[in-house]
């Protein structure tokens, strides 16, 4: 494989490296803020300096930033989705769950659902690297979760929290679907600001009803450098560089990358927090990379926009 198609795999694994020390990061300061306020801080910090990167880069390119009114439309909404349907959910779920259930039912399940819909919409075709290696990956991911401190657990307590989890999954593997789509006719600097531009604005109001002064003196240091963690490098790094990444290699490879979240999680947890690792989680995250292995081998090129053609979409815009 060249050098030119292994940087988006590459990338991914950045990503997800960044996204395995948040966990941690939340874990040391995270803890200090209201969730929905904590996502909303976020998104509105880091929308600003997008939007200013953007603007000058393209000036710079002498790039349009017009976008057509019905691709507007998909990428505020997809904003929209990420920040409430995705980031709030998850938070709002795991009061009624566990992390260690979020992990499963919360990420695990989006590669799933993302082929199962895919294969709906004749995006991919099933092969046996994909019929051998996705569910391989969840049973790893399951192994390396319920080796954990938490562990798994499932009944009536957990019921509603394990619902919205799914549903935050089925929402995921949707976004993954759209985003793609645009990925491939758009700049990625103008899809990203518009997206955190759309988070910022739907989580303002309650920004606004729950902020004062008082709050915010109670935040102590670490909180406030887990938010900055989290904002520019989890966040604005993160996110770009996740759908750069996607536009490459398409919806199902891209979610199929969310498997290696619990091994960059446990990593981080063991040299940031000096947690244990366990027998289970190391054999679970050998499963996830043999099975990552077998499912980016996968030939299949439907469902993945072709290099040209996003080249000269973006020329064009």
């Amino acid at each position: 494989m060249s050098q030119k198609l292994l940087l988006p795999h590459f990338g991914f694994l950045v990503v997800y490296l960044l996204w395995g020390i948040n966990i941690s990061s939340m874990k040391i300061g995270g803890h200090e803020w209201d969730p929905v306020m904590f996502n909303g801080l976020r998104y509105a910090l880091i929308a600003p300096l997008l939007w200013l990167v953007t603007y000058f880069h393209f000036r710079q390119k002498g790039i349009s930033l017009r976008m057509e009114s019905r691709d507007l439309g998909r990428i505020l909404f997809l904003g929209i989705l990420s920040a409430i349907g995705m980031e709030v959910l998850l938070s709002y779920a795991l009061q009624y769950s566990n992390a260690a259930n979020g992990s499963v039912l919360g990420r695990g399940f989006m590669p799933v659902l993302t082929v199962i819909i895919s294969l709906a919409l004749k995006e991919i075709r099933l092969s046996y690297r994909i019929l051998i290696g996705l569910p391989f990956a969840f049973v790893s991911v399951i192994v390396i979760v319920a080796g954990g401190e938490q562990g798994l657990h499932f009944g009536l307590d957990t019921l509603r929290g394990d619902g919205l989890l799914l549903l935050r999954s089925l929402f995921g593997a949707f976004y993954l679907i759209l985003m793609s789509r645009l990925t491939s006719r758009y700049p990625l600097m103008l899809l990203i600001s518009w997206e955190m531009t759309a988070g910022a604005i739907s989580l303002l109001p309650y920004v606004l009803w729950k902020a004062d002064a008082a709050y915010f003196a109670g935040i102590s240091s670490h909180g406030w450098i887990s938010l900055a963690y989290t904002a520019i490098l989890a966040t604005m790094v993160g996110f770009t560089l996740h759908n750069w990444s996607l536009a490459r290699l398409g919806p199902f490879k891209a979610s199929v990358y969310g498997y290696t979240l619990p091994i960059t999680a446990a990593a981080s947890g063991y040299f940031l927090l000096h947690e244990s690792l366990t027998v289970y989680q190391v054999l679970g995250g050998i499963g996830v990379l043999f099975a990552m292995y077998l499912l980016q081998r996968d030939r299949q090129r439907l469902g993945k926009p072709k290099a040209a053609e996003a080249q000269g979409s973006t020329r064009s815009h």
